[in-house]
């Protein structure tokens, strides 16, 4: 089955100040590398991959990480549409992550990200 999305390209191409053509990173490839590159991020996104969890649990699943950040990184995927977060009125609250179809959808790109890691940097 053939997509009838246009591909975007990894690299676009641009002129420096003085007129000679250089290549640079695509504007969406480099918000995602940006994203991914934050500290934690990437662990929390990959975390929450394996399903809905509580914040107790994530913090938990996620040694060395502390409060301040993972809520950081978790209120951005929130606020990029990646996640969701559901307060549960329990007691004591409880508040649940998941990811959305968007925040889904990178799984194939990761997977073949750690097929390369695994492949060349080891």
């Amino acid at each position: 089955m053939e997509s009838s999305a246009v591909p975007t390209p990894l690299f676009a191409a641009v002129r420096d100040t003085d007129a000679s053509p250089c290549e640079t990173l695509s504007e969406p490839l480099s918000q995602v590398m940006t994203l991914l590159g934050k500290r934690w991020t990437g662990v929390v996104w990959g975390t929450l991959m394996q399903g809905p969890v509580y914040f107790s649990d994530l913090k938990r699943s996620i040694p060395g990480i502390n409060d301040r950040i993972l809520n950081e990184r978790l209120v951005e995927l929130v606020a990029l549409g990646l996640a969701t977060r559901t307060v549960i009125d329990d007691r004591p609250i409880r508040v649940r992550y998941a990811l959305t179809e968007r925040g889904s959808a990178i799984r194939p790109a990761l997977d073949e990200l750690a097929r390369w890691a695994v492949e060349h940097l080891r």
